[in-house]
């Protein structure tokens, strides 16, 4: 009897993003309201001070250096051939390895404790209640645990079982906001909130990792190491990931610090509730497209390189179509949601929205891109790339915050994606995987781009002549209408395309198949 999942990659794949956009739709439903009565209870100074802390920690986990992606690229293979043992040795690795780390971040956490005054502009910001110390203990011991026991919830995403990832994430989140919810309201308190929170996600995590380990029991009977050849060519290929992890890292975990340091903790904290929109937003779309890797994965094992390459092109024809659909609705709603959400006094307005909407598009348009580079193990090809994208990021960001402000913070991520990330990884794809030309991806590329900057444009025209307060019945008026337009430009210049004809081929049977 198989161990491992043998549906189809097409079922699997629509299993895992049904899932995944339900679970993210409860969450972001979730996050609104707990954010709302948090903010109600509570000030955004609290807000930066857990914006700060989560970059810091981001940062001390570049003590993983990206090992984790040399090894779940690893379980493809063993796992379409239903090879228990070898699977059994890459988690006994894993195990071993992510302890080891633990213990590595554990250490760095407690070394950086006593300069975390420094990263703050002035000390007056801090709240009276709060122990900078113990909330950042709070939090390294939250960032501990998902080495210690939740990376076995991998073997699900390896095994095209995302969609179990994903109710797993959903029932964490439950219970860290019940329990903060019951918290918060009780003592009103920043620390204990943030630990009832910490505390429930951990029991929640702990019992799925006993679930992955009594499903997958033949697994984790395996008792055998990996061989020593194979150890060395995962560590090799750490050394090539490791440059990712940590132009990752840097990129993304930097920008609460430069707000923090160049700006202020209330800079931050605004920039939380944008931030936590955006990642919502982000994740949803990556729970649709970038949770195929492990079907394509599976697929690079079994297509002829004419599928392998047609494919692409119908999940980056997916891909970008949603990307313009989804940043033109959110330039147009996002400082609006913002205002009747929480007020007019969260709102940024003006270049930051545009700049954090041009780096929200950058980053969703190239989730396919990201899919099969990962898929196809192209990350030893581009070593270096995120190290300089890193430093031209945090470069970029410190000098234009110093002369524009706020927005000099996204632009220098926008910038520095341009000069980088945008134009390599398709081009790495193009001569690695598919041995073409990457004009073809430029042109496909492009014309959706233009569409989505000439809608957003159009649409901020309309806006500026007809002017209205914001208001929940508007918000919603003007996000049909945005959403309308957008999808009405595209499907009149591509409604002849085959990846058009292929996905709408492919809706209407699925429509068949639920009627």
């Amino acid at each position: 009897m198989a161990v491992f999942n043998q549906a189809s990659r097409t079922k699997n794949a629509m299993k895992t993003s049904a899932a995944g956009v339900a679970v993210n739709l409860i969450k972001i439903l979730l996050g609104f309201g707990y954010r709302s009565l948090f903010l109600t209870i509570l000030s955004e100074t609290y807000l930066g001070i857990n914006g700060l802390f989560t970059s810091i920690l981001q940062v001390l986990s570049l003590a993983e250096l990206g090992i984790s992606t040399a090894i779940v690229y690893r379980f493809y293979e063993p796992i379409s051939r239903d090879d228990v043992s070898r699977v059994g040795m890459l988690m006994n690795f894993f195990r071993r390895v992510y302890a080891a780390i633990a213990g590595i971040i554990l250490a760095l956490g407690l070394a950086v404790m006593p300069f975390l005054h420094l990263l703050i502009r002035s000390s007056a910001e801090v709240p009276p209640d709060v122990n900078l110390y113990v909330v950042y203990l709070l939090f390294l011991g939250n960032t501990l645990s998902s080495y210690l026991f939740t990376y076995k919830l991998t073997l699900w995403t390896a095994d095209q079982k995302n969609y179990l990832f994903s109710l797993a994430d959903l029932a964490a989140n439950l219970a860290r906001y019940a329990f903060q919810i019951a918290v918060l309201l009780t003592t009103k308190d920043f620390t204990w909130t943030l630990a009832a929170g910490i505390g429930a996600t951990l029991l929640v995590n702990f019992g799925f990792s006993l679930w992955v380990t009594k499903q997958y029991r033949e697994v984790f009977r395996i008792r055998e190491m990996l061989p020593e050849a194979d150890r060395k060519q995962i560590y090799a290929d750490t050394r090539a990931v490791m440059y990712h992890k940590v132009g990752t890292t840097v990129l993304l975990g930097t920008d609460n610090a430069v707000l923090t340091r160049m700006v202020s903790l209330a800079a931050t904290g605004l920039y939380s509730n944008y931030s936590m929109i955006i990642l919502y937003a982000q994740t949803l779309i990556s729970q649709l497209l970038g949770n195929f890797t492990p079907s394509v994965g599976n697929a690079r094992q079994q297509m002829s390189p004419e599928e392998y390459y047609a494919l692409f092109r119908k999940m980056a024809f997916l891909g970008l179509w949603v990307s313009c659909v989804v940043s033109v609705c959110f330039y147009t709603a996002l400082d609006d949601l913002i205002a009747v959400w929480l007020g007019p006094r969260f709102v940024f307005g003006g270049g930051v929205t545009v700049a954090l909407c041009v780096s929200f598009y950058l980053t969703i348009a190239r989730i396919t891109n990201n899919a099969f580079t990962n898929a196809d193990g192209l990350f030893v090809k581009d070593r270096i790339r995120p190290l300089i994208e890193a430093a031209l990021n945090l470069g970029i960001s410190i000098g234009l915050t110093k002369w524009l402000g706020i927005v000099g913070v996204f632009l220098g991520t926008i910038i520095s994606s341009l000069l980088t990330i945008v134009w390599r990884e398709p081009l790495i794809l193009y001569r690695y995987s598919f041995n073409r030309n990457v004009s073809e991806y430029w042109k496909m590329y492009g014309s959706f781009t233009g569409v989505a900057v000439l809608a957003a444009a159009g649409i901020h025209f309309l806006k500026t002549a007809v002017g209205f307060t914001p208001s929940w019945p508007m918000l919603v008026l003007e996000s049909a209408l945005a959403f309308l337009a957008i999808n009405g430009f595209l499907l009149l210049l591509f409604h002849r395309k085959e990846e058009f004809l292929y996905m709408k081929q492919l809706a209407m049977r699925l429509r068949g198949k639920r009627q």
